[in-house]
């Protein structure tokens, strides 16, 4: 490029604010007419006062300096009006409406949703016809449509590659292109395609949205309604509201990374669970099944006794109907957790998971006893996700008992400070307990005191609680058990 996109668009301002001072400023030129007159006849009135003669040399040469200090001050407001924004002007409360959008972008942390915030902010500040809004999609390496509010054509599969010659421009300068700054622009070739390119997007003005000195998005507005011009005002606005975009965009896009990996985390905790409930149901399964085929085999023999044929009925399906219990509560705990908030029974919950863990509990000399509160009023949960957190707590707590012990798993009603209501779940254990020292890291992430344990079930759970309005707490002594208290808040739950 021969002359830098900075330099041509601030020739095409100053052109277009001598046009105003040259054509739209006769109401000017009478005040600035005014002042000299005024001047020139206090001028006279000095003379005579302090000299009592009139200098007709001396009276020019002062109307001159005169002259040329009113014509400047003029220039110089001409200047500043130029550079005033007509929206300002067409709307008085244009900065009340232009801080309330700047905190709306910011406070959004959906990225759809605050994209269509941006267009909407956009057509609305400043009148625009329309506004479409790209973003950097870097799986492809491609720049895509992701919102547009008022343009009439079929654009929703648009992209702008990389390597565009528009979007190279916008990289390396950094600056919002207008249609107006390009007529001014010298390299012929270049402005060219890029006149071509914004027509093809029915764009007056293009905004890059950088951050970082990287392009990871641009706007193209269309014309105002009223057909104006956009002004050095209107461009000055827009980069503020670029750089706040910008900022917003890019912190959208990490919240929703986080959750992709939280959500990645999650279902690893859960297939790791799911592993420890394989193995002991398989031996659960394998007890009554055994019953069943030596039943079986014994039935050709024996058919003729009815007695035994009633007692094989019987036994045979009881197992089944265990069989199919136990199989249907592993598979509802592997389901792949999707978020499905609904009105539940937090005692039939809580049940499920205890019914589940048995075997284990067996299998260490563990009781799991209930204690239930009847009435309980059903809450808003993501009933899934709460089935990992009560897996969670638990199977530690079995796991935590060596030589046989019990696991008291308990429901209440629980009131907060004599005023929020929460439902209170209990699970106590006669386990080894947890030294003072860790109680405070319990919650941590990668933090456990197991051989084998991954650190993630406990910080998964407690993740989970904190996002349906509730919060854990821990009470525990060496040697003599931990509790872990579950609030679950009686309100709805918006995941």
């Amino acid at each position: 490029m021969n002359l830098s996109l900075v330099k041509t668009m601030e020739e095409a301002r100053r052109h277009h604010r001598m046009d105003t001072l040259e054509f739209g400023n006769a109401p000017s030129l009478v005040v600035l007419g005014v002042f000299l007159g005024l001047g020139y006849l206090m001028t006279l009135w000095g003379q005579r006062f302090l000299f009592e003669i009139i200098h007709p040399f001396f009276s020019a040469m002062i109307l001159v300096l005169f002259a040329a200090v009113g014509f400047a001050s003029l220039r110089m407001g001409l200047k500043r009006g130029a550079d005033k924004d007509v929206v300002f002007l067409k709307n008085p409360n244009y900065r009340k409406a232009l801080l309330q959008s700047s905190k709306d972008i910011v406070s959004l942390a959906d990225q759809q949703t605050l994209s269509e915030k941006i267009v909407m902010t956009l057509v609305q500040i400043f009148d625009a016809k329309f506004a479409t809004l790209f973003l950097l999609d870097e799986a492809k390496s491609v720049y895509q449509l992701r919102v547009s509010m008022g343009s009439d054509k079929d654009s929703q599969n648009l992209s702008l590659t990389s390597d565009d010659p528009l979007i190279q421009t916008l990289s390396r300068e950094a600056q919002i292109l207008t249609d107006e700054g390009l007529e001014y622009y010298s390299a012929q070739e270049d402005k060219a395609v890029l006149l071509r390119k914004m027509k093809l997007l029915s764009a007056k003005v293009i905004l890059p949205l950088v951050l970082r000195e990287r392009l990871v998005g641009l706007c193209a507005i269309g014309p105002k309604s009223g057909n104006g011009p956009y002004t050095q005002g209107d461009l000055e606005l827009l980069s503020i509201l670029g750089n706040q975009a910008s900022v917003a965009l890019e912190n959208a896009r990490l919240y929703e990374n986080l959750k992709q990996s939280q959500n990645i985390i999650r279902r690893a905790d859960r297939l790791s669970s799911l592993g420890v409930l394989t193995a002991g149901l398989a031996h659960e399964i394998r007890n009554p099944l055994v019953a069943i085929r030596t039943f079986t085999q014994l039935l050709p023999e024996r058919y003729q006794d009815r007695e035994f044929r009633e007692e094989f009925q019987v036994i045979a399906l009881r197992e089944v109907d265990r069989i199919c219990g136990l199989v249907n509560d592993l598979l509802s705990f592997a389901r792949p957790s999707i978020h499905n908030v609904s009105s539940e029974n937090i005692n039939e919950v809580v049940e499920n998971i205890a019914r589940i863990l048995e075997t284990q509990a067996k299998e260490r000399g563990v009781q799991i006893s209930r204690e239930m509160a009847p009435d309980l009023p059903k809450i808003w949960i993501d009933k899934e996700q709460l089935k990992q957190v009560f897996m969670n707590i638990i199977l530690n707590a079995i796991q935590s008992i060596e030589g046989g012990g019990v696991v008291e798993v308990s429901t209440r009603l629980f009131k907060k400070d004599s005023s929020e209501l929460f439902v209170q779940i209990g699970v106590r254990d006669s386990g080894v307990g947890i030294p003072e020292q860790d109680l405070e890291n319990i919650f941590n992430p990668f933090f456990t005191t197991k051989k084998d344990g991954s650190g993630l079930g406990l910080s998964i759970s407690h993740q989970i609680v904190q996002e349906h309005g509730g919060y854990m707490l821990v009470e525990s002594r060496p040697g003599e058990g931990t509790t872990f208290l579950i609030h679950l808040a009686i309100r709805p739950f918006n995941p």
